[in-house]
C-alpha cells in the first residue's frame, strides 16, 4: 500500500507537470500554435490501481492517464518540432512492487472516451495497439506558465501490446474549481492564457487485459479545463526550452 501511495503522488506531479506546460514549448518552427486567438476545453481522468490485495509478490498495478482536447508532441532531441494536434491521448504505465515500471503513449478514438458534464462520471473502454502509438513524447496543452519537460513518453513497444483498458470513475459529489492567468514574454513573442479548472476527486474500477482479476482505487481524478489563450508573433530559437 505504501508503495501504492507513492507512485501516486508521482503521478500527481508528473501530471501537474503537464497542466504547466508553457505555450512557449510548443509554438517552435514546425508545429504548434501559431500566433492568434485560441479557446479550447480540455477534459482528463486519471487513476493509479494498486496490485491485488492477498496476491503473490511481484504482481502488478496500473496506472493510466487520459486526455481529450489539444495535446503537443515532440520527438527525441533539443531541436526536435513540435505539434499540437486535437486528439484523446492515453498514457499508461504498469508496475510492479519490485519498482519496475513499462509505460506508453496512444492517440485513441475520442469515442472511447467520455465524461459527464458535472465530471461525476468517466468512463474509458478502448484498446491500445502499435498502430496508436503516440508520435513523440505528449502532454496536454493546458495552461502555461514555466516551460516543463513533456510530461509523457512516446513508445510503448516495451508493453504486451494490444491492452484493453475498461476504466469507470465515479466522482465523490464535490467538484472545485479554480482560475490562473499567465502571461509569458521573450523578445517579440508573448503568450496570454485564462484558464478555468475543475476537479471531481474520484473512485475508479476497472480491468486491463494485461493483468488478470479487476481493480478498485480511491487514486482517482476526473478534471476539466476552458482555456482562452491569445498568442503574438514566434518564439526565437533563444526563447524556446532546450
Amino acid at each position: 500500500m505504501i508503495l501504492v501511495k507513492k507512485f501516486a503522488l508521482v503521478v500527481s506531479l508528473v501530471f501537474s507537470g503537464a497542466l504547466a506546460l508553457a505555450a512557449v514549448a510548443v509554438a517552435a518552427g514546425g508545429g504548434g500554435l501559431s500566433p492568434g486567438a485560441y479557446t479550447f476545453t480540455d477534459k482528463e481522468a486519471m487513476a493509479t490501481f494498486g496490485t491485488l490485495r492477498g496476491g503473490p509478490p511481484g504482481q502488478q498495478g496500473f496506472s493510466v492517464i487520459v486526455d481529450r482536447g489539444l495535446n503537443s508532441f515532440r520527438n527525441k532531441g533539443s531541436e526536435a518540432s513540435r505539434t499540437v494536434i486535437s486528439s484523446t491521448m492515453v498514457s499508461l504505465t504498469i508496475f510492479d512492487d519490485a519498482g519496475s515500471a513499462t509505460f506508453g503513449c496512444f492517440m485513441v478514438n475520442s469515442a472511447d472516451f467520455s465524461v459527464s458534464k458535472d465530471l461525476q462520471a468517466a468512463n474509458l473502454h478502448t484498446t491500445l495497439t502499435a498502430d496508436e502509438v503516440c508520435p513523440g513524447a505528449g502532454a496536454p496543452l493546458t495552461k502555461t506558465g514555466a516551460s516543463t519537460p513533456f510530461a509523457v513518453g512516446g513508445g510503448g513497444a516495451a508493453l504486451p501490446l494490444p491492452i484493453t483498458l475498461d476504466i469507470a470513475w465515479t466522482g465523490l459529489g464535490v467538484t472545485s474549481v479554480g482560475t490562473d492567468h499567465s502571461t509569458s514574454r521573450c523578445l517579440d513573442y508573448s503568450t496570454d492564457f485564462n484558464s478555468t479548472f475543475k476537479t471531481s476527486n474520484a473512485n475508479a474500477t476497472g480491468t486491463i487485459s494485461a493483468i488478470n482479476g479487476s481493480f478498485a482505487t480511491p487514486f482517482g481524478d476526473v478534471i476539466s479545463s476552458d482555456v482562452k489563450a491569445n498568442i503574438k508573433g514566434v518564439p526565437q530559437t533563444a526563447c524556446l526550452p532546450q
